[in-house]
């Protein structure tokens, strides 16, 4: 079938969204499909990772519809551009839409139907957000009737209960559109368990059949970039002690300070053989990093090492190189229906992984493929401290997990793909 996956975020598109679309394409591909992306002009991106172009398969036919958003740039380059930034924030909140990502949505709304038909498209797939990629949908199903029209969620958007904003009548305005687009749609997939039972207690009953799609880790994508490293004459370099990698972004309900505080629960010497790779952004990242430093001792605070992000097959080697690799989820109890695209590549570096949160679907894949001894609540700081402190300085790599590999996690839609078989639908 002729495939487009829309998204906002694409290779070389450095976001770990991208990943999720690579590694669809890759799973597409290799079952026989056809794949266009649908996604912003890579020559104007803000940031651009040359790694995943070099990733991105040349069947990829790709169609550029514009540069990034003003809500994605940091700041106002003119006046002009500062008034139409101040607008797009504040409509969401007016006209209860998805988010602030509106020329996005504009260009797709009037574009995409045409693009269709002229491509003649068999399916078409909305994922990795934004979320208003969704109010595409009516204008496109008018233009296309017999398209497939498939929509995978990254996060939720109505019983999201980190993106709640507004009123209660907002919100609802908002629940009646969400729903009304996913009415013409043929399929929704979200990517937890959590998410699931949430949406399906948000939306009774479903406006279309929703399933559960994981991400996936592509170790054939691992094993790729890892057999290029070698010819080149580069392999993870052997360390001494332990060492910790976090990878990511911080955020101000997803801090590293419960690994901090487990730090200074070791003895002086165990304290020594560790170090904290934090491998994140020098903006907010940065700013609350250095916010919890502070509050933890000096002979903690010399144990850790920020780096500025790297490219992604850098990262993904950088991985490998650690003795464990740290996932820190929210403390409330929400925040378990997420599951970080981040543990994916950590899969794919097939190192243990340390998981600090609650009990949910991040938790069950680490415990999973790491173990469940590598599962900690905030409350069990001293549990995550004797874990570190019981860390051999190289353990061995762990098994590729096939349950949440790209062929397993991503057979959903190829089983949906399969099913919906209509030659030329957009045609």
């Amino acid at each position: 079938m002729r495939v487009a996956i829309v998204s906002y975020y694409a290779p070389p598109e450095p976001a770990v969204a991208s990943h999720r679309v690579l590694r669809l394409s890759r799973t597409l591909l290799a079952h026989g499909h056809e794949v266009h992306w649908v996604t912003l002009a890579a020559a104007q991106l803000l940031a651009r990772d040359d790694t995943l172009a070099a990733a991105t398969p040349a069947a990829v036919v790709r169609h550029e519809l514009g540069g990034p958003t003003l809500a994605s740039r940091p700041a106002a380059r003119n006046l002009p551009e500062k008034l139409l930034r101040t607008l797009t924030h504040k409509l969401p909140g007016w006209l209860a839409l998805p988010d602030k990502h509106v020329e996005w949505a504009w260009r797709l709304r009037r574009e995409l139907p045409a693009l269709a038909r002229r491509e003649g498209f068999d399916a078409v797939l909305l994922t990795c957000g934004p979320h208003g990629q969704i109010l595409a949908i009516p204008a496109l199903r008018r233009a296309c009737p017999r398209l497939r029209i498939l929509v995978d969620y990254r996060d939720l958007l109505s019983g999201n209960a980190w993106t709640r904003t507004g009123g209660e009548r907002v919100r609802q305005r908002l629940l009646q559109r969400e729903r009304a687009a996913l009415r013409l749609a043929d399929q929704l997939f979200v990517n937890t368990s959590e998410a699931l039972r949430e949406f399906e207690q948000t939306f009774v009953p479903p406006p279309c059949p929703v399933q559960l799609m994981r991400n996936a880790a592509d170790y054939a994508l691992a094993d790729e970039l890892a057999d290029e490293l070698a010819a080149r004459g580069g392999r993870p370099t052997p360390r001494d002690g332990i060492h910790l990698g976090f990878f990511g972004t911080i955020f101000p309900r997803r801090r590293l300070r419960p690994v901090l505080d487990a730090l200074a629960l070791l003895d002086a010497a165990a304290l020594r053989q560790v170090t904290v790779h934090v491998y994140c952004d020098a903006r907010d990242s940065k700013r609350l990093l250095e916010e919890d430093l502070p509050q933890v001792p000096a002979a903690v605070r010399e144990r850790v090492m920020r780096h500025d992000p790297v490219p992604f097959a850098t990262a993904l080697q950088a991985m490998r190189e650690m003795t464990a690799l740290l996932l820190v989820n929210g403390s409330e109890p929400e925040d378990a229906i997420f599951v970080p695209g981040k543990l994916y590549d950590y899969l794919m570096a097939r190192r243990p992984v340390l998981f600090v949160g609650n009990p949910g679907d991040a938790w069950q894949i680490v415990a999973d493929t790491s173990g469940p001894g590598h599962c900690f609540t905030y409350a069990e700081t001293a549990e995550l401290a004797g874990s570190i402190a019981a860390l051999a300085p190289r353990p061995g790599d762990l098994a590729p997990a096939r349950q949440y590999d790209a062929a397993t996690s991503f057979a959903p839609l190829l089983t949906c793909l399969e099913a919906g078989r209509d030659p030329g639908a957009a045609r």
